[in-house]
């Protein structure tokens, strides 16, 4: 089942706001299509997210209890039960008002409106249902998670209407200052445990596929998720959410780590996509708790010999590779994506799929700066959020803006009518990517550097040793803000150029002017 999205926002004056949408199988038995709450501006918004978390639990838990009532088919108590169930609330209701009975006055003596108007029924002593004993029996039973059948409803009624005007009668002693033994107590019954229902079971994959079609996630990281919970299922020997155990998913943690797979990415990868749809199945109310809340990874630390960014001899190899000349029998977008996008991700920091899914009309001039528009119109974006990334004045000298062309959304690095095989998840600006990648390895970078990825760590690297304003490094890469104050706002072009242009140009021999980096 997808969910609707929950999300703190600014009001006009400055409160925190957020709405929750009731999702449309609950909502008749709800009584409300969405819920609406306001916090005071000066929270946080780690303090807003506090609260906003605090006042859904309720609501979340209302909604999957709800769920499960729904389907379920009505139950008929016994005489015992109905009083026991009865006596549960006038129970709670004597320990509400009995320290200060005098404080609810009206309603101890306000008997008559539960009186029938039929003579007959008085006489047997029977009840009026009133609207509040109406709202306070479908409390009861929404607490219990009980769907009664129309008499065993109708009996339970008159049984809390009964006691209500014992309650009363009670209220007006202890007023009056008798505090005398309750004799009606210790004649109602205890209410006795049902027997336990088998659970339905509730299978991981579909779970997962639910989680998938939300949108909460990219199709990237959806495709990469499934196999991991295909081999949670395989480890466990079956596909019940009902039956998975913290000591499960210990134990499937444990075997990926003896594989050997590194601590960080079961950390990253496999453990979040388990985590995440029993944490669905605990918001549906299908499971009481999430199993794998509480999993730890442990394992051998990784060993890091070297730095995560591109050396400048590394940068160098392959700057001076992508000026070509390239083999005539490469195909034409191969040889275009080898020689700028390289380039490009030296000056920008992209991520290298966030270039070579650039279309023509994502070059261009805006303000009188030319720029590269990375956008998910054009494809997968990680943070989901387009930006504008100024063109280094070197990049422009080598005509790389010759390239923009304004209304074109033909892609630059790859042909879609000649390149097949492409999906949401595997795109043809992906596979451009990997082949860009293995014709890295084929210059010669060593092992212990992404090809591909190390032009990212290495821009940051750069930026840092010409100065450049911390803030421009996020915004160029497409990085989070740091602090809440750092996401207002909007970094200017011309401001954002000019911090661009502190690089210093690639130039061989002496990769950097001020100094090696590598």
């Amino acid at each position: 089942m997808a969910f609707a999205m929950v999300g703190l926002k600014r009001s006009r004056t400055g409160l925190w706001t957020a709405r929750k949408e009731i999702p449309a199988d609950a909502r008749a038995a709800y009584g409300k299509r969405e819920e609406k709450k306001s916090w005071p501006a000066e929270l946080t918004a780690g303090q807003a997210k506090v609260e906003l978390a605090a006042w859904l639990i309720p609501i979340e838990e209302r909604i999957a209890t709800l769920r499960a009532m729904a389907g379920q088919s009505p139950v008929t108590l016994s005489q015992r039960q109905t009083r026991a169930y009865a006596g549960e609330w006038y129970k709670a209701k004597k320990a509400q008002y009995e320290d200060n009975p005098g404080r609810e006055a009206d309603w101890w003596f306000s008997r008559e409106e539960l009186e029938p108007d039929d003579p007959e029924e008085r006489e047997a002593g029977r009840i009026r249902p009133t609207g509040w004993l109406i709202e306070e029996r479908d409390a009861l039973l929404l607490a219990k998670g009980l769907t009664l059948t129309p008499s065993s409803g109708d009996a339970l009624l008159q049984d809390m209407g009964d006691l209500w005007l014992s309650l009363c009668a009670l209220m007006e002693r202890r007023a009056q200052g008798d505090y005398g033994p309750d004799p009606l107590a210790d004649t109602l019954p205890a209410i006795e445990a049902a027997p336990a229902k088998p659970k339905p079971a509730v299978s991981l994959k579909q779970l997962f596929e639910d989680y998938a079609t939300s949108g909460a996630s990219s199709p990237r990281t959806v495709a990469k998720w499934r196999p991991h919970v295909n081999s949670f299922v395989a480890h466990i020997g079956h596909d019940d959410a009902t039956r998975v155990t913290a000591v499960d998913v210990n134990s499937w943690v444990k075997a990926l780590i003896a594989k050997p797979l590194a601590v960080k990415t079961v950390q990253d990868s496999y453990l979040p996509a388990i985590k995440i749809i029993l944490a669905d199945a605990v918001a549906q109310g299908l499971i009481p708790s999430n199993p794998a809340a509480g999993v730890k990874v442990r394992g051998p630390k990784t060993t890091q010999t070297r730095g995560k960014g591109l050396t400048d001899a590394e940068a160098e190899t392959i700057l001076k590779a992508a000026l070509g000349p390239h083999a005539k029998t490469l195909p034409a977008f191969t040889a275009l994506a080898r020689r700028w996008v390289p380039w490009v991700c030296a000056y920008t920091g992209a991520r290298v799929n966030e270039i070579t899914q650039l279309r023509a009309m994502d070059i261009r001039e805006e303000d009188g700066v030319w720029i590269i528009h990375i956008t998910p119109e054009a494809g997968s974006v990680k943070t989901g959020k387009a930006r504008k990334v100024p063109i280094h004045s070197h990049l422009i000298e080598q005509g790389f803006h010759k390239l923009g062309k304004a209304g074109d959304a033909t892609p630059l690095f790859y042909d879609p009518n000649a390149m097949r095989g492409g999906s949401k998840t595997a795109t043809q600006a992906a596979k451009m990517g990997e082949r860009l990648a293995k014709w890295v390895r084929s210059l010669g970078i060593e092992e212990g550097v992404q090809p591909n990825h190390g032009w990212r760590h290495r821009f940051k690297t750069v930026a840092r040793a010409v100065r450049m304003d911390a803030e421009a490094r996020d915004a160029i890469q497409g990085h989070a803000p740091q602090t809440e104050g750092q996401a207002y706002g909007e970094w200017p072009l011309d401001a954002l150029r000019a911090e661009v242009e502190k690089l210093e140009r690639y130039w061989f021999g002496e990769v950097i002017q001020r100094g090696k980096l590598g």
